[in-house]
């Protein structure tokens, strides 16, 4: 009896309908329902993407910093060696990835986060974006007969001073000049005071060629030239000299003599004693060094020769002399000073079966200094 009073409470309560609306709303409340929880529930989003170098790969240990709309870090990562990164559970809302690398440099790009996960792509170096005017369709105006040729930048005029402008001004700024002045010549005062001869190695010295003969030219007008003498014609005179070669006029030419460079020079003081000996020939005697400058290994030398012009013997003699300890490390007692004088006995041998009719003497030394 319940049952049946059931049943036809609800046949006469819910008709057929109503009983299909009253579910469609049931459902659709259901839909909403569950999409503002799935909403409520996804608070979080990820960031991910890749950073790319300028060869357009991707760009390994850049380090790179989130920062909010208000300027404060939210997180920090670094790209792996494919130069992708990534940030988990960020909130809703405007950024900022900032990203600096050594080597390549820095860049930054802006984003924001709403309702799902962003995919960022960032440059380093960033494109160059020039920022070139905006020109109106008033201010472009090209007739046919314009050459399109680029604009050149006008160089702006240079400034002249005026002739009755002064460069600064005289009058208190001339006390100033006396002092740089007189600083200036106590400077050079100095300097050559402080300037010495500089030490000339030897074997550069020895480099520089000084001719053995100079000569001395005086001119009608004064001049005197020293030079060496290269050639000589009937009406000039060609004399090579430290500033050149000069080619001068005999008419002009009052006297010319010849110098000779200073140096040894060792002669014989009288002629030798000889004593004959049927092998030999024995000479004694003096020489001496009438030169400015020291003789070294002073040595005597003889020769004999037959009728013929043959020789018949040679040999020579060190004549003995001053103590000298020579660069070299060779020490030898064979040296003259200027005016020295020294004594000398050389024996020189017959060839067997020859005879002599007549000798020469000769002197050799050597210059060190």
């Amino acid at each position: 009896m319940q049952n049946l009073l059931g049943e036809w409470h609800l046949k006469h309560t819910f008709p057929e309908k109503n009983m299909i609306r009253y579910l469609s709303w049931i459902l659709l409340l259901n839909m909403i329902l569950a999409v503002e929880v799935e909403s409520k529930k996804k608070t979080k989003f990820t960031v991910t993407g890749i950073v790319l170098g300028k060869d357009g790969q991707g760009l390994k240990k850049v380090k790179l910093s989130l920062l909010n709309e208000d300027g404060k870090k939210v997180d920090k990562d670094k790209t792996g060696s494919d130069g992708e990164f990534k940030f988990k559970k960020i909130s809703a809302g405007s950024y900022v990835l900032k990203g600096i690398h050594k080597k390549e440099g820095e860049a930054e790009i802006n984003f924001t986060v709403t309702t799902k996960d962003v995919d960022l792509t960032l440059k380093i170096p960033p494109d160059e974006i020039l920022d070139l005017p905006v020109l109106t369709d008033k201010e472009i105006s090209i007739t046919p007969e314009m050459d399109m040729l680029p604009q050149q930048r006008k160089e702006a005029g240079k400034q002249k001073l005026k002739f009755e402008d002064l460069f600064f001004e005289y009058e208190s700024n001339l006390k100033a000049l006396e002092t740089e002045i007189d600083s200036l010549k106590s400077v050079v005062k100095g300097y050559e005071k402080g300037q010495t001869m500089p030490n000339v190695r030897r074997d550069i010295l020895d480099l520089i060629k000084v001719p053995d003969y100079q000569h001395r030219v005086e001119l009608q007008n004064g001049t005197v030239v020293s030079g060496e003498l290269l050639e000589e014609s009937d009406s000039t005179l060609t004399l090579k000299t430290q500033i050149g070669t000069l080619v001068l006029k005999k008419e002009m030419v009052v006297r010319m003599d010849e110098l000779e460079k200073p140096g040894p020079k060792v002669v014989f003081l009288g002629d030798p004693f000889i004593d004959y000996y049927p092998d030999m020939q024995v000479f004694s005697g003096r020489v001496k060094n009438v030169g400015e400058i020291r003789a070294d290994f002073v040595r005597v030398i003889g020769n004999l020769f037959d009728q013929t012009t043959k020789n018949t013997g040679s040999d020579s003699i060190f004549v003995k002399g001053t103590r000298i300890a020579y660069e070299s490390n060779v020490v030898a007692d064979t040296a003259l000073e200027p005016d020295q004088t020294a004594s000398y006995m050389l024996v020189v041998p017959l060839e067997k079966g020859q005879k002599a009719q007549y000798h020469t003497m000769d002197i050799h030394w050597e210059k060190t200094k």
